[in-house]
Order: structure tokens, then C-alpha cells, then sequence
């Protein structure tokens, strides 16, 4: 069958270890840090300078389809500081509410920050989008959210890893098979509104993993082409990725905390819509669905009336997929009360959130993580 990406299929054994490793995304974490104390193999290799995603518009979308990521320029120094001045005032306003134990701050902008809404139609990187989707008619919005990073107080160390596409449905023995491989189910985006360079945590990426889900298997396959790829460059950075490849977000290179610097990234996650069949006729799974549901994250996924219902049929088409919670508060008529999420919340807190994210997070859970990133910074001062 005729394929449009050429990554390599490197499968993990079913049992390594005397333990069973299944297929699905999630599961392939394991054996990701391969390296006592490294995060990967720290087999670290560069990026091409960023695309003008408008002059060189084909070549970004040939970059993608060999590598599955591709680095543009996004947001103009204007829009980069007119973006920051939002940030700054949510994070004076909200202070801890929207902090993660160990993580940084967490926010989900798009329920009532309609500044931001730009960044999901933004004229540099939605047409590249579309293409890799395979049409604007086909792509779907179904998250976004803020995150920021300090040094010393968030966590370091994570491990490279999949994301899950398509609600779990979408298994790594269907994405191995699969002929030909894209469109993709999903694709984020990564924004950056600070700069990014090895003293601060850059978001990376392992080129051509879309059908592995464990880098040692891919380092043997690959060989010298494996490596590890912080995306390094100045506020407005974006990375437009297939959200099954392989990607961490990478400590700083600087391991002196006191010369560590903060980041803020934006992060979009784009569906393909609409059905789509195999070479040999048999239908794929997954297209268009929505992501998981969390207590912890309750605003995850959630789109406001502004951009549901919108009168423009094409905002109301980009963000058409909606999960169950979201068919909830729009039978409760978009209810503040059915959301109260401190994580997504404008204005001065009144009372104590219905969703605070507490349910899943207990204070021992909490306790743990935090004592987890102590360890882990001390180990690199």
C-alpha cells in the first residue's frame, strides 16, 4: 500500500522484563528515560531556522510530513506583548488557584479570555494546519490552554512520551498499519510567549516516532539520524506537531537554577474531522474525536457560547466536536455554576469553586509530587 510518511515501525516486545506492555499510547512511557538521571538519551540535535509558514508554505508542510513537526514564526512582537499583558493580569488575578503541585500554572483561556481567540485562527499557522489536516472543512478545534513554567518551584525530569489521540481510541498497532498514515487524527500546536533557549525548558521533540512509542526500539532502528530536539527560539516560536510524536517538554540545559529563567507557552490541539479509509478500503478510527475528560482539569475541552453557537458558520464548524460535559453545560444554558473552574475563571473570586480540581489531588498525592521536585532540583544545583 502506498504510504506519505516514512518513519519507522519499531515495536516494543510483548513481554520485556516479565512484564506485559501494551499498545496503547499511554503504556509506551515506559522505558522512555533510558538513561539514569537524563531525560531520553540527551542526544540532542537542532531545529532549522522557523518557516515563514506564509513564503514557505510548501517547504513547512514538506518538513512536517518527513519529521512530524515543523518550527514557524507565529506572533508578531505586538501580538507576543499584547498577549503577556493578558497572562500577567490572570496570574496577579488567579495567584495560586491555577497552580499544578510540581507543574506551574495551568489555564484554560478559551472560556472566557476571547483575546486569545486569534490564536486559534491565526493567518500564519491555521492554513498550515489545515493543510496537514487535509482541509480547513476538516479540522476541528478541541483544546487549549496555558501553561507556565518557573525554575525551582515546577517539576523537572519529565519523560519523553505519545500523546493519546482520539480518545484512546487509536491504538499504536492502528497507527503502525495504517496505509497511508495522514492525514493525523490530531496536531498541537506550541506557542511560545517568552523566548526559549537552554535556560529555560524547551518543548522537544524526537523526529520520525509517529509509530513508536518507545525510543530505545527507535534509536536501534534509526541509528545516528535518532536524536532529540529542543525547539529553541524568541516569543512567538510556534511548533505545529503530530500529537502522537514522541515529545517532552526538556529541562534547561543550564543546570544552575539561579541562571534558570520562566517560560510561557501557549497549547492548541486541532482534530481531524470526517472519515477516512485505508489504501486497501477499510476504515479509520479516531478522526474528530474529543479528549479525555478529567476532574482535575474540568475546563478541558470546554467551548464558551461565543464560539459553539457562533452566527459565523466557520468559528461554529471549528469547534462542532463536542464531549459529553460539554453537551451538560449547554443544556444548563452555559451555567458559570455548572464550570466554576478556578483554572478557567475571570474576575475576583466570589466563593469556593464547584471544580477546584482538589477531587483527584489529594494533599498526600499533592505532598508527594512537590517532595518529588525538591529532590529533583536539588540534584541539579
Amino acid at each position: 500500500m502506498q504510504d506519505n510518511i516514512s518513519d519507522p515501525i519499531s515495536t516494543i516486545a510483548k513481554q520485556e522484563g516479565g512484564q506485559k506492555k501494551a499498545s496503547r499510547d499511554l503504556s509506551g512511557r515506559l522505558g522512555n528515560m533510558p538513561v539514569e538521571g537524563v531525560q531520553g538519551f540527551g542526544i540532542i540535535k537542532h531545529h532549522p531556522p522557523p518557516f515563514d509558514p506564509v513564503a514557505q508554505f510548501d517547504e513547512a508542510f514538506d518538513f512536517y510530513e518527513e519529521h512530524g513537526y515543523v518550527v514557524v514564526s507565529q506572533l508578531s512582537d505586538g501580538e507576543v506583548t499584547a498577549l503577556n499583558a493578558v497572562c500577567d493580569a490572570f496570574n496577579a488575578e488567579r495567584g495560586a488557584e491555577i497552580d499544578v503541585p510540581g507543574q506551574g500554572q495551568l489555564l484554560f483561556p478559551l472560556l472566557n479570555y476571547p483575546e486569545f481567540d486569534g490564536t486559534v485562527f491565526h493567518p500564519k499557522t491555521l492554513p498550515l494546519v489545515a493543510r496537514i489536516l487535509g482541509g480547513i472543512e476538516n479540522t476541528r478545534h478541541i483544546e487549549f490552554n496555558y501553561r507556565g513554567w518557573q525554575p525551582v518551584t515546577s517539576d523537572y525530569g519529565m519523560e519523553f512520551h505519545p500523546d493519546d489521540c482520539s480518545g484512546g481510541l487509536l491504538t499504536l498497532d492502528q497507527r503502525q498499519t495504517r496505509r497511508p498514515y495522514g492525514p493525523p487524527d490530531m496536531l498541537s500546536t506550541f506557542t511560545y510567549l517568552t523566548d526559549v533557549d537552554r535556560t529555560t525548558p524547551a518543548f522537544a521533540v524526537v523526529p520520525k516516532s509517529r509509530r513508536t512509542h518507545n525510543i530505545q526500539r527507535l534509536r536501534d532502528v534509526l541509528g545516528d539520524e535518532y536524536g532529540e530536539v529542543p525547539i529553541w527560539g524568541p516569543a512567538g516560536t510556534c511548533c505545529i506537531v503530530d500529537r502522537s510524536t514522541i515529545h517532552t517538554r526538556m529541562d534547561p540545559l543550564e543546570k544552575d537554577t539561579s541562571k534558570q529563567r520562566s517560560r510561557r507557552i501557549l497549547h492548541h490541539v486541532f482534530a481531524r474531522a470526517g472519515e477516512l479509509r485505508n489504501a486497501d478500503g477499510s476504515l479509520r478510527t479516531g478522526n474528530g474525536e474529543p479528549l479525555a475528560l478529567t476532574d482535575w482539569a474540568f475546563s478541558r475541552g470546554l467551548i464558551p457560547k461565543r464560539l459553539a453557537l457562533s452566527e459565523d458558520p466557520e468559528v461554529a464548524r471549528m469547534f462542532s466536536v463536542w464531549s459529553t460535559r460539554q453537551e451538560e453545560w449547554m443544556a444548563a444554558g452555559f451555567s458559570d455554576v455548572f464550570v466554576s473552574d478556578p483554572k478557567s475563571a475571570r474576575g475576583p473570586t466570589l466563593g469556593p469553586y464547584r471544580n477546584d480540581g482538589k477531587q483527584t489531588l489529594t494533599k498526600k498525592k499533592a505532598a508527594a509530587r512537590r517532595k518529588r521536585a525538591k529532590r529533583k532540583t536539588a540534584s541539579r544545583k
